[in-house]
């Protein structure tokens, strides 16, 4: 009996150990860097950007629309002429979509990026499910839908903070699980 608890004891503390602390990555379109692809603008259309992103608060992220669609997050060089955002379908993909703006956009009502309190915009799991973040309004037995991750599977809930591996809630079908995260984009 004793032996048990032993090896279920180091089971567990080697589960601790070897779990990976959260990578916090901050998507940068406008710097040289190898974390993520370098955008690719497959596409360059006039539109507007009048509000923050709703699904990043950053001071640099803003919610634009062109030809009747909504591109969010859109980001804004803030060292530049602030009139081209940059709207990546996702960190991990290079295709995106710029939008020219008419005058210099000013993002001084802004929310400063917190990552202790803002939601990622994108989410990529310990088993390498990635994950992107979906407007408000959609819930799941009570609890909001945070995160698509293809047709079935979603992140519900709030992020677990507490410990240095981020966790969250996986729906898949009925299933529900605790998943870890392993890189959180902002």
């Amino acid at each position: 009996m004793m032996l048990r608890g032993v090896v279920l004891f180091l089971a567990l503390w080697t589960s601790i150990l070897c779990a990976a602390d959260t990578e916090l990555r901050l998507y940068r379109p406008f710097a040289a860097t190898d974390k993520h692809p370098k955008p690719h603008i497959e596409q360059s259309l006039m539109g507007d950007c009048s509000e923050q992103s709703f699904l990043i608060k950053r001071e640099d992220a803003w919610r634009c629309i062109a030809n009747h669609t909504i591109y969010d997050p859109c980001f804004v060089n803030t060292y530049g002429t602030r009139q081209i955002a940059v709207c990546p379908y996702s960190p991990w993909f290079a295709n995106s979509i710029e939008i020219k703006v008419n005058g210099s956009l000013d993002n001084k009502s802004h929310h400063a990026l917190d990552m202790s309190e803002a939601y990622p915009w994108a989410i990529e799991l310990a088993d390498g499910t990635k994950c992107s973040a979906v407007g408000q309004g959609e819930a799941y037995d009570g609890l909001p839908i945070r995160y698509r991750c293809g047709e079935n599977t979603a992140l519900i809930g709030d992020l677990q903070r507490c410990t240095p591996t981020w966790k969250i809630l996986k729906q898949e079908g009925r299933n529900i699980g605790i998943s870890e995260i392993k890189q959180a984009w902002f």
